[in-house]
């Protein structure tokens, strides 16, 4: 009778759990997503890359994983297979939502992987990109409600993937018809860097088709690098970017969607003949995005997303691929 009285106030205990977190994850999504968006600051989780093709159950694992050292929010990175398998971005966006984590889920544009891979007659936007972003938009059709909003690729303006500006906002316009289609309004965007849209041309177009404004913002990359955690020249290139993108967001949110600084050079070489890439400085950007927290990311309302969680792209995770930490890290949510 005390064993069966017991596991009844267990029960009951966990049901009380389940619904408290459930009224605030309602709570939080009282707002629309472009409002969800515009009220972020602070840090705000991950980019996970999904080239690896991990199954559900694994995702679903680091996804609970980062949920539990406080992140909130999670974008993918790169593709699976051939990125066409609409049942596979079905999984990523369940096993976000088995979590309670937002998904971001990216069409990768560019016809090629990121790295290690050569151009053949394939591979062009048409035949390999468009029906990437085909499958991301019928899996948000298939289950919407995890999904924050859809990155229409990673550095489209800057490695030219549709052609054109113009180009490119015709696919994120059609994205967001089809998304009508289906009853939802799900904001559009590019994550891109401030270079690649200041060396596209006419960009009028495609800052005419996003809903906000996702970036990529790596000082790591700027000709004046030394250490990530410098204030004076890495925290100068990071706001210098952000204040390119306020010039053309015309108040619409800006979400900094790719942030970070790697422990080694071996996939993206620096432009910097003084750059430090290792742990300390790593983690000093870290620290020093997380210091901005009150007089920056809180008064601009901008949320950032550190570049990865772990070592899938070499050296830029704050996991190696082992899943041990590089560092302690942790970053306020909110200030």
């Amino acid at each position: 009778m005390i064993l069966s009285n017991i596991l009844a106030l267990s029960f009951i205990v966990v049901c009380v759990a389940l619904a408290s977190e459930n009224l605030e994850r309602f709570a939080s999504t009282s707002l629309n997503r472009l409002e969800r968006i515009k009220s972020m600051y602070a840090w705000e989780g991950f980019v996970y890359d999904i080239e690896d093709c991990r199954t559900m159950a694994e995702m679903a694992q680091d996804f609970s994983d980062m949920k539990e050292r406080g992140a909130r929010v999670v974008i993918t990175f790169e593709f699976c297979g051939t990125g066409a398998d609409a049942s596979y971005y079905d999984d990523v966006i369940s096993a976000a939502g088995s979590v309670g984590i937002d998904i971001i889920p990216l069409a990768w544009t560019l016809p090629i992987h990121a790295v290690g891979q050569s151009y053949g007659p394939n591979d062009t936007f048409l035949i390999k990109s468009v029906p990437r972003i085909e499958a991301v938009t019928q899996a948000v059709i298939n289950n919407p409600d995890p999904v924050l909003a859809i990155a229409i690729g990673d550095e489209p303006l800057y490695d030219d993937d549709a052609g054109s500006p113009a180009a490119l906002a015709s696919y994120i316009t059609e994205v967001r018809r089809n998304l009508s289609t289906a009853g939802l309004d799900i904001p559009l965007s590019i994550s891109d860097l401030a270079y690649g849209w200041q060396s596209s041309g006419n960009i009028t177009p495609v800052a005419d088709a996003v809903d906000f404004f996702m970036v990529n913002n790596f000082p790591y990359f700027a000709f004046d690098a030394t250490t990530g955690g410098n204030a004076s020249t890495s925290w100068n290139d990071f706001i210098q970017d952000i204040d390119y993108f306020e010039s053309i967001a015309n108040g619409r949110p800006i979400l900094v969607t790719q942030t970070g600084w790697p422990t080694n050079e071996d996939e993206f070489a620096p432009n910097s003949p003084d750059i430090v890439a290792s742990v300390p400085s790593s983690e000093g950007f870290w620290n020093l995005l997380d210091s901005h927290c009150e007089d920056f990311f809180k008064n601009l309302n901008i949320g950032w997303m550190w570049r990865s969680w772990e070592d899938d792209i070499d050296g830029w995770g704050v996991k190696y691929l082992n899943g041990s930490d590089k560092w302690h890290w942790n970053a306020r949510t909110e200030c």
